[in-house]
């Protein structure tokens, strides 16, 4: 899990970066990339409730992603110090499971996301 320093504190700073951060589209989530003022790069992942209608589904999405985060936070080295916010606009199935959440997906998606 991602440490509370390397996260965004509230909801002015996650609406700081919406509103003037370059935005990459993926097929399931989209990344707010805004240049920072801290000495490292913080995070924030918002769903909203439409999306994952139960709190224990939110909750394992942001775990999962958070997760993801840190391991690319750890080999960001000489990178410029950014604020993000990933926000999932549409979770993905496992089509053989039927409801239930396929992590591979969402993760390709934020690598993607990523590159882009």
């Amino acid at each position: 899990m991602l440490k509370r320093e390397f996260k965004l504190k509230n909801s002015d700073e996650i609406k700081t970066v919406l509103k003037l951060g370059r935005k990459v589209r993926g097929n399931f989530l989209t990344l707010f990339v805004a240049t920072g003022t801290n000495i490292h790069c913080r995070a924030a992942v918002v769903i909203g409730r439409k999306v994952a209608g139960g709190a224990v589904r939110r909750n394992r999405i942001r775990r999962i992603i958070f997760s993801d985060l840190e391991t690319r936070l750890a080999v960001w080295e000489n990178r410029p110090v950014s604020d993000m916010v990933v926000m999932v606009m549409n979770i993905p199935f496992d089509s053989a499971q039927g409801k239930s959440l396929d992590e591979q997906l969402l993760k390709k998606d934020l690598e993607k996301c990523f590159a882009g």
